[in-house]
């Protein structure tokens, strides 16, 4: 009979006497389990017999087996620890979360879409293409869009690209043209034959097309034409060479933007500017003020007071250009020197002759 519940085996083998062992994996089954994420919950403990020869232990057997002396008995006893049930490792617990984590960031991550690169075709010279061709480079790579015009006249109008006319009258520096490629700016200020109200007293193109060089032209009394701040085209015709950037030329010829100025002082002064993307700009220069005509194809992201070319006049009012891009800072300025916005002085009706207000209104 065993001590503590039961004895298992006989004298001479391996006897087993004590609690029993408590719930758990044996035999090694829940090992991999063990050693990764789980971990014995509790401890039980039973004490082994085990037959080592006659005077090499120290216990004897009987009805009981009894402490006979070190190395006087033929049995020693060993404690064997099992262990009680399963619970979770702390850091396994974390495991679940970053599984939930990784799926939200799967489901979540914003797709991307490929971009593909325009057919070769795209990079032709205009008029090589299919209409077809081209009507599928304009609307899905922004190339060989056709080109439209923007005209700026007078105190300064302007007749945008997609055909309406905005009236800017203050004075400052603004943005006529604004891309991701080409710049145009006008330097708005008040002479002296327009009571108050701004005319275009310079342009200035440059930006990405034009690889960091300057293009301005002012009138004829109060400004000059120059190439990165080096006057060009001094006599009258005159041509200049941008170094492989196209061609300007300097001369009497061309349509005028305002037919009212064409018996005015001595003559149209022309310049034409036919610059790389298509870019071709004449610019008509008057004593204290400019008048100019822009011919091109949209270009990326493209806005300013000649309108942002989208095909939809209705969003080309004053308000709106100004809403999105404004004036231009002087860090962004193409001229030396900047004009700061000054609100024009609006004569009212009250103000005019009597014979002035009945001929403006025949």
């Amino acid at each position: 009979v065993g001590v503590g519940g039961g004895v298992a085996g006989g004298v001479g083998g391996g006897i087993s006497v004590g609690g029993g062992v408590g719930a758990g994996c044996g035999g090694g089954a829940c090992g991999v389990a063990e050693g990764a994420c789980f971990e014995p919950s509790g401890t039980t403990h039973s004490v082994q017999w085990q037959y080592v020869g006659m005077g090499r232990g120290s216990y004897n057997t009987g009805n009981t087996y009894s402490y006979v002396g070190q190395g006087c008995g033929a049995y020693e006893q060993a404690v064997v620890s099992h262990p009680v049930g399963w619970k979770i490792r702390p850091i396994c617990l974390l495991i679940p979360v970053l599984v939930i984590l990784i799926v939200l960031v799967v489901l979540l991550w914003p797709a991307v879409t490929p971009t593909t690169a325009a057919p070769d075709v795209c990079d032709s010279p205009p008029g090589t293409a299919s209409p077809e061709e081209e009507r599928t480079c304009c609307e899905k790579y922004n190339k060989l869009c056709p080109p439209g015009q923007c005209l700026i006249w007078g105190d300064p109008h302007i007749m945008t690209f997609d055909h309406t006319q905005v009236d800017f009258l203050d004075e400052g520096v603004y943005w006529i043209v604004k891309s991701m490629t080409v710049w145009i700016q006008g330097r708005f200020k008040a002479t002296p034959f327009t009571n108050g109200l701004a005319a275009t007293d310079a342009i200035a193109i440059g930006g990405p097309f034009l690889k960091g060089h300057v293009l301005k032209v002012g009138s004829l009394d109060t400004g000059s034409i120059s190439w990165d701040d080096q006057p060009i085209c001094t006599g009258f015709p005159s041509s200049f060479n941008p170094g492989g950037l196209g061609t300007i030329r300097y001369n009497g010829q061309g349509a005028l933007v305002d037919n009212a100025m064409a018996s005015v002082g001595n003559g149209p002064h022309i310049v034409h500017a036919d610059l790389p993307m298509g870019v071709h700009l004449q610019i008509m220069r008057w004593s204290h003020h400019i008048n100019v005509r822009i011919t091109m194809s949209r270009q990326p992201n493209q806005d300013g007071g000649c309108g942002n070319f989208n095909g939809d006049g209705a969003d080309d009012t004053k308000e709106q250009i100004e809403a999105r891009v404004g004036q231009v800072s002087q860090g962004q300025l193409l001229f030396r020197t900047w004009v700061p916005p000054h609100p024009a002085q609006h004569p009212s009706l009250s103000e005019c002759s009597g014979s002035k207000r009945s001929e403006a209104e025949q």
